[in-house]
């Protein structure tokens, strides 16, 4: 026994002098390598305008397009992104923020490029299956909607802009959008418009067949009677204003919208499997006292975007004078105004002529056809109208 002891205490300190052995830790999987992309599109577009007005004459007019971005993200969690547009010179303003394009003219002329986008993205890591993002800067406008009830395709709003995303389950999913915009910088005043929105889209995949989205949004503008012709560009018509210029009504508009989608197994001449989609869009905007609602009901046939894609659609537009605010609506859906409208500005060789904005009843009918992924045709018809009484017509083709 005393033998055992002795060989046991020995063995005591011989494990003692012995270093413990650390676990190995499991391989830790690289971080993905900064990145820079870029990317871009380049448009050619003709444009003719006519109207029912006897002294209106049509205008033609050829127009060209370009976007050129460089996207870097340095890491998984940051994005940051610049990107270079085509334009013209909005007289005082720099270029319009309803198009971004040139027209081709003046014998040649060199012609600009603008900041279309200029912004730094953050992705937190929100835990579990949810997924969000803070936008800072000029982006991309995530309350556009494809009716363009509220918004020109090419309005990029300058703030900030906050989103989530929850998988509800396999098959549908929440998202939540919030923005802070500023609209201008008034001199000597804190009251600076800006522009609030917030919006909850639901979105369903119900089978391989039946989709659908339902969203609900509700936007503010502060101080929009300092939105005046002096202060801000004003390329648009149709709200209410007083001679010296200032909007009465004020803006505070909700939307609801809804979209349902088939998908067929197949159609001829279309590669793929077939959508159709049918939606509204519906506006009312307690901020003003009459005259202020908007609505939108279409249908579209098809998706073009892929090699050998088409798509047809049609869409019913109404937009009462003071639903929202002209200048971010679509400047293609307009009418003929034969005088100035009171208070729009105090030049009188504006009048007579095409006027986009609120105050209109528009059909468009839209075509586009992908013969490469790289590639699209399209050809767009509007039949626009005023919706208070001058009825003068007008008809706007793009190819």
């Amino acid at each position: 026994m005393g033998q055992l002891q002795e060989e046991n205490a020995a063995l005591r300190r011989e494990l003692g002098r012995t270093p413990a052995v650390a676990p190995v830790p499991p391989p830790v999987a690289p971080l993905p390598p900064p990145t820079l992309r870029i990317r871009g599109d380049l448009r050619v577009r003709y444009s003719s305008t006519f109207y029912t007005a006897p002294e209106a004459p049509a205008r033609d007019q050829l127009y060209g397009q370009m976007h050129l971005a460089f996207i870097g993200t340095p890491s998984e969690r940051i994005e940051a992104g610049v990107r270079l547009s085509a334009g013209d010179l909005n007289t005082g303003f720099s270029g319009s923020p309803l198009a971004a394009q040139f027209a081709a003219g003046d014998n040649g002329s060199r012609k600009y490029a603008f900041i279309d986008h200029l912004y730094l993205r953050w992705k937190p890591d929100l835990g579990g299956v949810a997924t969000g993002a803070i936008t800072l800067g000029k982006y991309d406008n995530p309350f556009y909607v494809p009716s363009r009830l509220l918004f020109d395709s090419d309005v990029m709003p300058e703030g900030a802009t906050e989103e989530v995303t929850w998988p509800l389950s396999p098959r549908d999913r929440l998202s939540l959008v919030a923005g802070q915009y500023v609209l201008d910088d008034i001199a000597g005043s804190a009251r600076d418009p800006m522009m609030f929105a917030a919006r909850a889209r639901w979105e369903a995949q119900w089978n391989r067949e039946w989709s659908s989205v339902l969203g609900v949004s509700q936007l503010s503008i502060t101080h929009a009677a300092l939105l005046t012709a002096a202060n801000v560009a004003n390329n648009n018509r149709g709200n209410t204003r007083t001679a010296a210029g200032v909007l009465t009504a004020a803006f505070r508009p909700w939307v609801l919208e809804a979209t349902v989608t088939r998908s067929l197994d197949g159609m001829a001449g279309y590669p793929g499997r077939f959508p159709i989609s049918a939606g509204v869009d519906w506006l009312r905007n307690p901020g003003a006292v009459a005259q202020n609602e908007a609505w939108s009901g279409g249908v579209v046939l098809g998706k073009a975007g892929k090699a050998g894609q088409w798509e047809i659609g049609y869409r019913y537009l109404r937009i009462e004078p003071d639903a929202w605010y002209e200048e971010m609506l679509d400047g293609d859906n307009g009418a003929y105004y034969r005088t100035v409208p009171v208070g729009w500005n105090a030049d009188a060789s504006t009048a007579g002529a095409h006027g986009g904005g609120s105050n209109i009843r528009s059909h468009a009918i839209r075509t586009s056809y992908s013969p490469e992924d790289y590639l699209l045709f399209s050809a767009n018809y509007f039949i626009n109208e005023d919706r208070k009484s001058t009825r003068l017509n007008s008809s706007h083709t793009d190819i």
